[in-house]
């Protein structure tokens, strides 16, 4: 990724610790427009952009964009313990609100901020959250139907022990309702690997619309008996649940990660009785108030940012962090511009 803005560093005294550090704080804009690779911060040195070959291994980065998505290098999103709180200044705001913002409101909420705000935040790592947005289907504007995201990926802790990656590859309507849908996958036995690509389609017949619950390793429907026979149901009214009294549940692949190449499903640091996305302190949803963003509030594909500040800890030091824009001088969108102040 290209750093598209020069960092600004300034010699201010700390207002904490009084330490005169120009490094401290750092104002930084990037490309995060990829929607498939994250781009990685970190806060050292007065802030850079860095080249991250496994965000699973690495401690070089602090956190990472992609996208609508944020991270922290911390929990299930990585090796180190940085972890975040949201301050949630602007929280209450209603859309109208968000949209009459200024950069004078992002200054005040920023300058509000200080040391003070540490003693009572709750620092969170990332972990898993379920993603009831859809994520394995999407509209298709040519078509003017749902089709099949066959982009997004989980690594998934089956029944009966064993391990998969799964994906939905296709769909069909009936009405409103799913006619048919075709799961992709790779089995792992326990203390196996991966192997080759699989694929199972479930056709709902005609009545009332009820699930269809399925067991991998046999690549077939089962009637479940209470037990661990089913690791995963599809229903008509899409939905995908998970056996979790057998412990069943998903990992996210990165949309980086290929589905194909891959050697292991086992390996993931947590997996969700659910369909999981990671999520953490600074949430990912462009929806409401409290996150980063607020996405298409005058139905233009705009999005606003709200100007919350967040804290993120890394090490013993805390940082206040706050988005004041996503958009380049050409008007791009996913070119956030970030700016931290180190206030322990």
């Amino acid at each position: 990724m290209t750093v598209l803005a020069a960092l600004v560093a300034s010699g201010c005294e700390d207002e904490v610790t009084g330490i005169d550090d120009p490094l401290a704080e750092g104002e930084i804009s990037f490309d995060a427009s990829d929607p498939a690779d994250f781009t990685y911060l970190t806060f050292a040195e007065g802030g850079s952009v860095v080249s991250v070959s496994d965000p699973q291994t690495s401690m070089e980065w602090d956190i990472a964009f992609r996208r609508f998505s944020v991270k922290l290098n911390g929990g299930v999103a990585g090796p180190g313990s940085v972890a975040g709180y949201n301050l949630e200044n602007h929280a209450g705001a209603d859309s109208a609100d968000v949209v009459d913002f200024t950069s004078a409101d992002a200054d005040a909420a920023w300058e509000a901020v200080t040391g003070d705000d540490i003693a009572g935040a709750t620092f969170i790592e990332d972990g898993l959250v379920e993603d009831d947005s859809g994520p394995w289907f999407r509209f298709d504007p040519i078509g003017n139907t749902l089709v099949a995201n066959s982009g997004a990926a989980w690594k998934m802790r089956e029944a009966d022990g064993g391990f998969a990656l799964f994906r939905v590859s296709a769909m069909n309507l009936v009405g409103d309702l799913l006619g048919d849908i075709t799961l992709e996958y790779r089995r792992q036995d326990a203390g196996g690997s991966l192997g080759a690509l699989s694929s199972l389609t479930i056709a709902f017949p005609p009545g009332p619309p009820s699930p269809a619950f399925i067991d991998l390793e046999s690549a077939s429907l089962v009637t479940p008996m209470g037990g661990c026979e089913w690791d995963l149901s599809v229903a008509p009214f899409y939905t995908i649940d998970f056996n979790t009294d057998c412990d069943a549940g998903t990992f996210p692949l990165d949309a980086a990660e290929d589905f194909a190449g891959m050697t292991q499903a086992d390996d993931a640091p947590a997996y969700g009785g659910f369909l999981s996305v990671i999520s953490g302190a600074i949430p990912s949803t462009v929806d409401d108030a409290s996150a980063v963003f607020w996405y298409n509030i005058e139905g233009n594909n705009f999005l606003w940012p709200t100007y919350n500040v967040f804290l993120v800890r890394v090490g013993s030091d805390v940082y206040k962090v706050q988005v004041t824009d996503y958009y380049d001088a050409m008007q791009q969108s996913g070119f956030p511009t970030l700016r931290f102040k180190r206030l322990q």
